[in-house]
């Protein structure tokens, strides 16, 4: 059994050179700031959730994440059996916290009682399909044009590291991740990695917060967001496009596992950001699935995975 079972991803804390840069990008991303600090920035996306990406002044390195506790037993909890201390968060959104250090290095923030935000609302037409085809009807689509779509949430991470097994182990047995789909050099060979999600029983949550990889060196291979909608998504990808000012990564496609439309782009400090849209959501009760690596990376439409996409590991 794990120490406890966490709830969702919080937010990503980052350490930038540049924090006008890193606010630019960020915002024609889709992020809006909350907060900012003389050495800090906080943004948020349209969740009730404070702030989903915290950007520090400093020589540039991913510093952490958090995820949410489901309630202050457990974050007690956590606390007496890593023997890490309830911390008060004097920043933005306030809060308790147990700081840990995964295999790593990373600091991982496990968090309860942040201030929540009123949610933004983002009013979306329906969509007509073929098998609903009377959806939208008497009125014509129009989407924003000209500023990107805010985003909706933080939705997963991506880490490289040499210590795959060690990893998926940890955060399994600390945080009650489970896996979706553990990937492997063949079937029955040397386990590559696994996509983790958590674990809220039978409640349906996507299908990976983490996916943990298997590779030569330590970092962060992406960061990833919900987008409000597939539209959402193929729209701020022209956005993007038209600015002419960061680079286009990998997309746009559909992923095999997972099976989320996708789009990366890389920021100006060499992250890979993602946009996504329509994943699986899986239970407690899902089994796990078993692939090799040339599955992992099959998109059921799309082009293959760029150089600059599977080279873009950042500490």
């Amino acid at each position: 059994m794990p120490i406890i079972k966490c709830s969702e991803l919080a937010y990503i804390r980052m350490r930038l050179p540049d924090l006008e840069l890193a606010e630019q990008f960020l915002h024609e991303f889709g992020l809006l700031t909350i907060e900012r600090t003389e050495n800090s920035i906080y943004l948020r996306g349209t969740d009730p959730v404070h702030h989903c990406y915290v950007v520090e002044r400093g020589p540039k390195r991913m510093l952490g994440f958090a995820f949410l506790a489901k309630s202050m037993v457990d974050l007690e909890m956590l606390s007496k059996a890593t023997a890490q201390a309830v911390e008060t968060i004097n920043e933005a959104g306030g809060g308790y916290r147990v700081r840990l250090q995964e295999p790593n290095g990373y600091c991982v923030e496990i968090v309860y009682g942040v201030a929540p935000v009123d949610p933004i609302a983002i009013v979306r037409q329906p969509v007509n399909t073929a098998a609903q085809p009377y959806l939208r009807t008497g009125e014509v689509l129009r989407l924003p044009r000209g500023r990107p779509t805010p985003i909706k949430r933080f939705a997963h991470l991506v880490l490289a590291t040499p210590k795959a097994k060690e990893t998926i182990r940890w955060f399994s047995e600390t945080l009650g991740l489970i896996s979706s789909d553990e990937i492997y050099a063949e079937i029955g060979g040397q386990q590559f990695g696994a996509f983790l999600r958590v674990n809220n029983g039978a409640e349906f949550v996507d299908h990976h917060s983490m996916f943990i990889s298997t590779a030569p060196k330590i970092g962060v291979q992406h960061i990833s967001f919900e987008a409000q909608d597939i539209d959402a998504v193929l729209a701020d990808h022209h956005y993007l496009k038209g600015l002419g000012r960061y680079t286009h990564a990998w997309g746009i496609g559909r992923h095999l596992l997972g099976s989320q439309l996708f789009d990366y782009w890389q920021d100006p400090f060499g992250y890979i950001h993602e946009h996504w849209a329509d994943s699986d959501r899986l239970n407690a009760d899902t089994a796990t699935g078993v692939w090799t690596i040339q599955d992992g990376l099959i998109t059921q439409w799309g082009e293959p995975p760029t150089e600059l996409f599977v080279n873009s590991i950042q500490l």
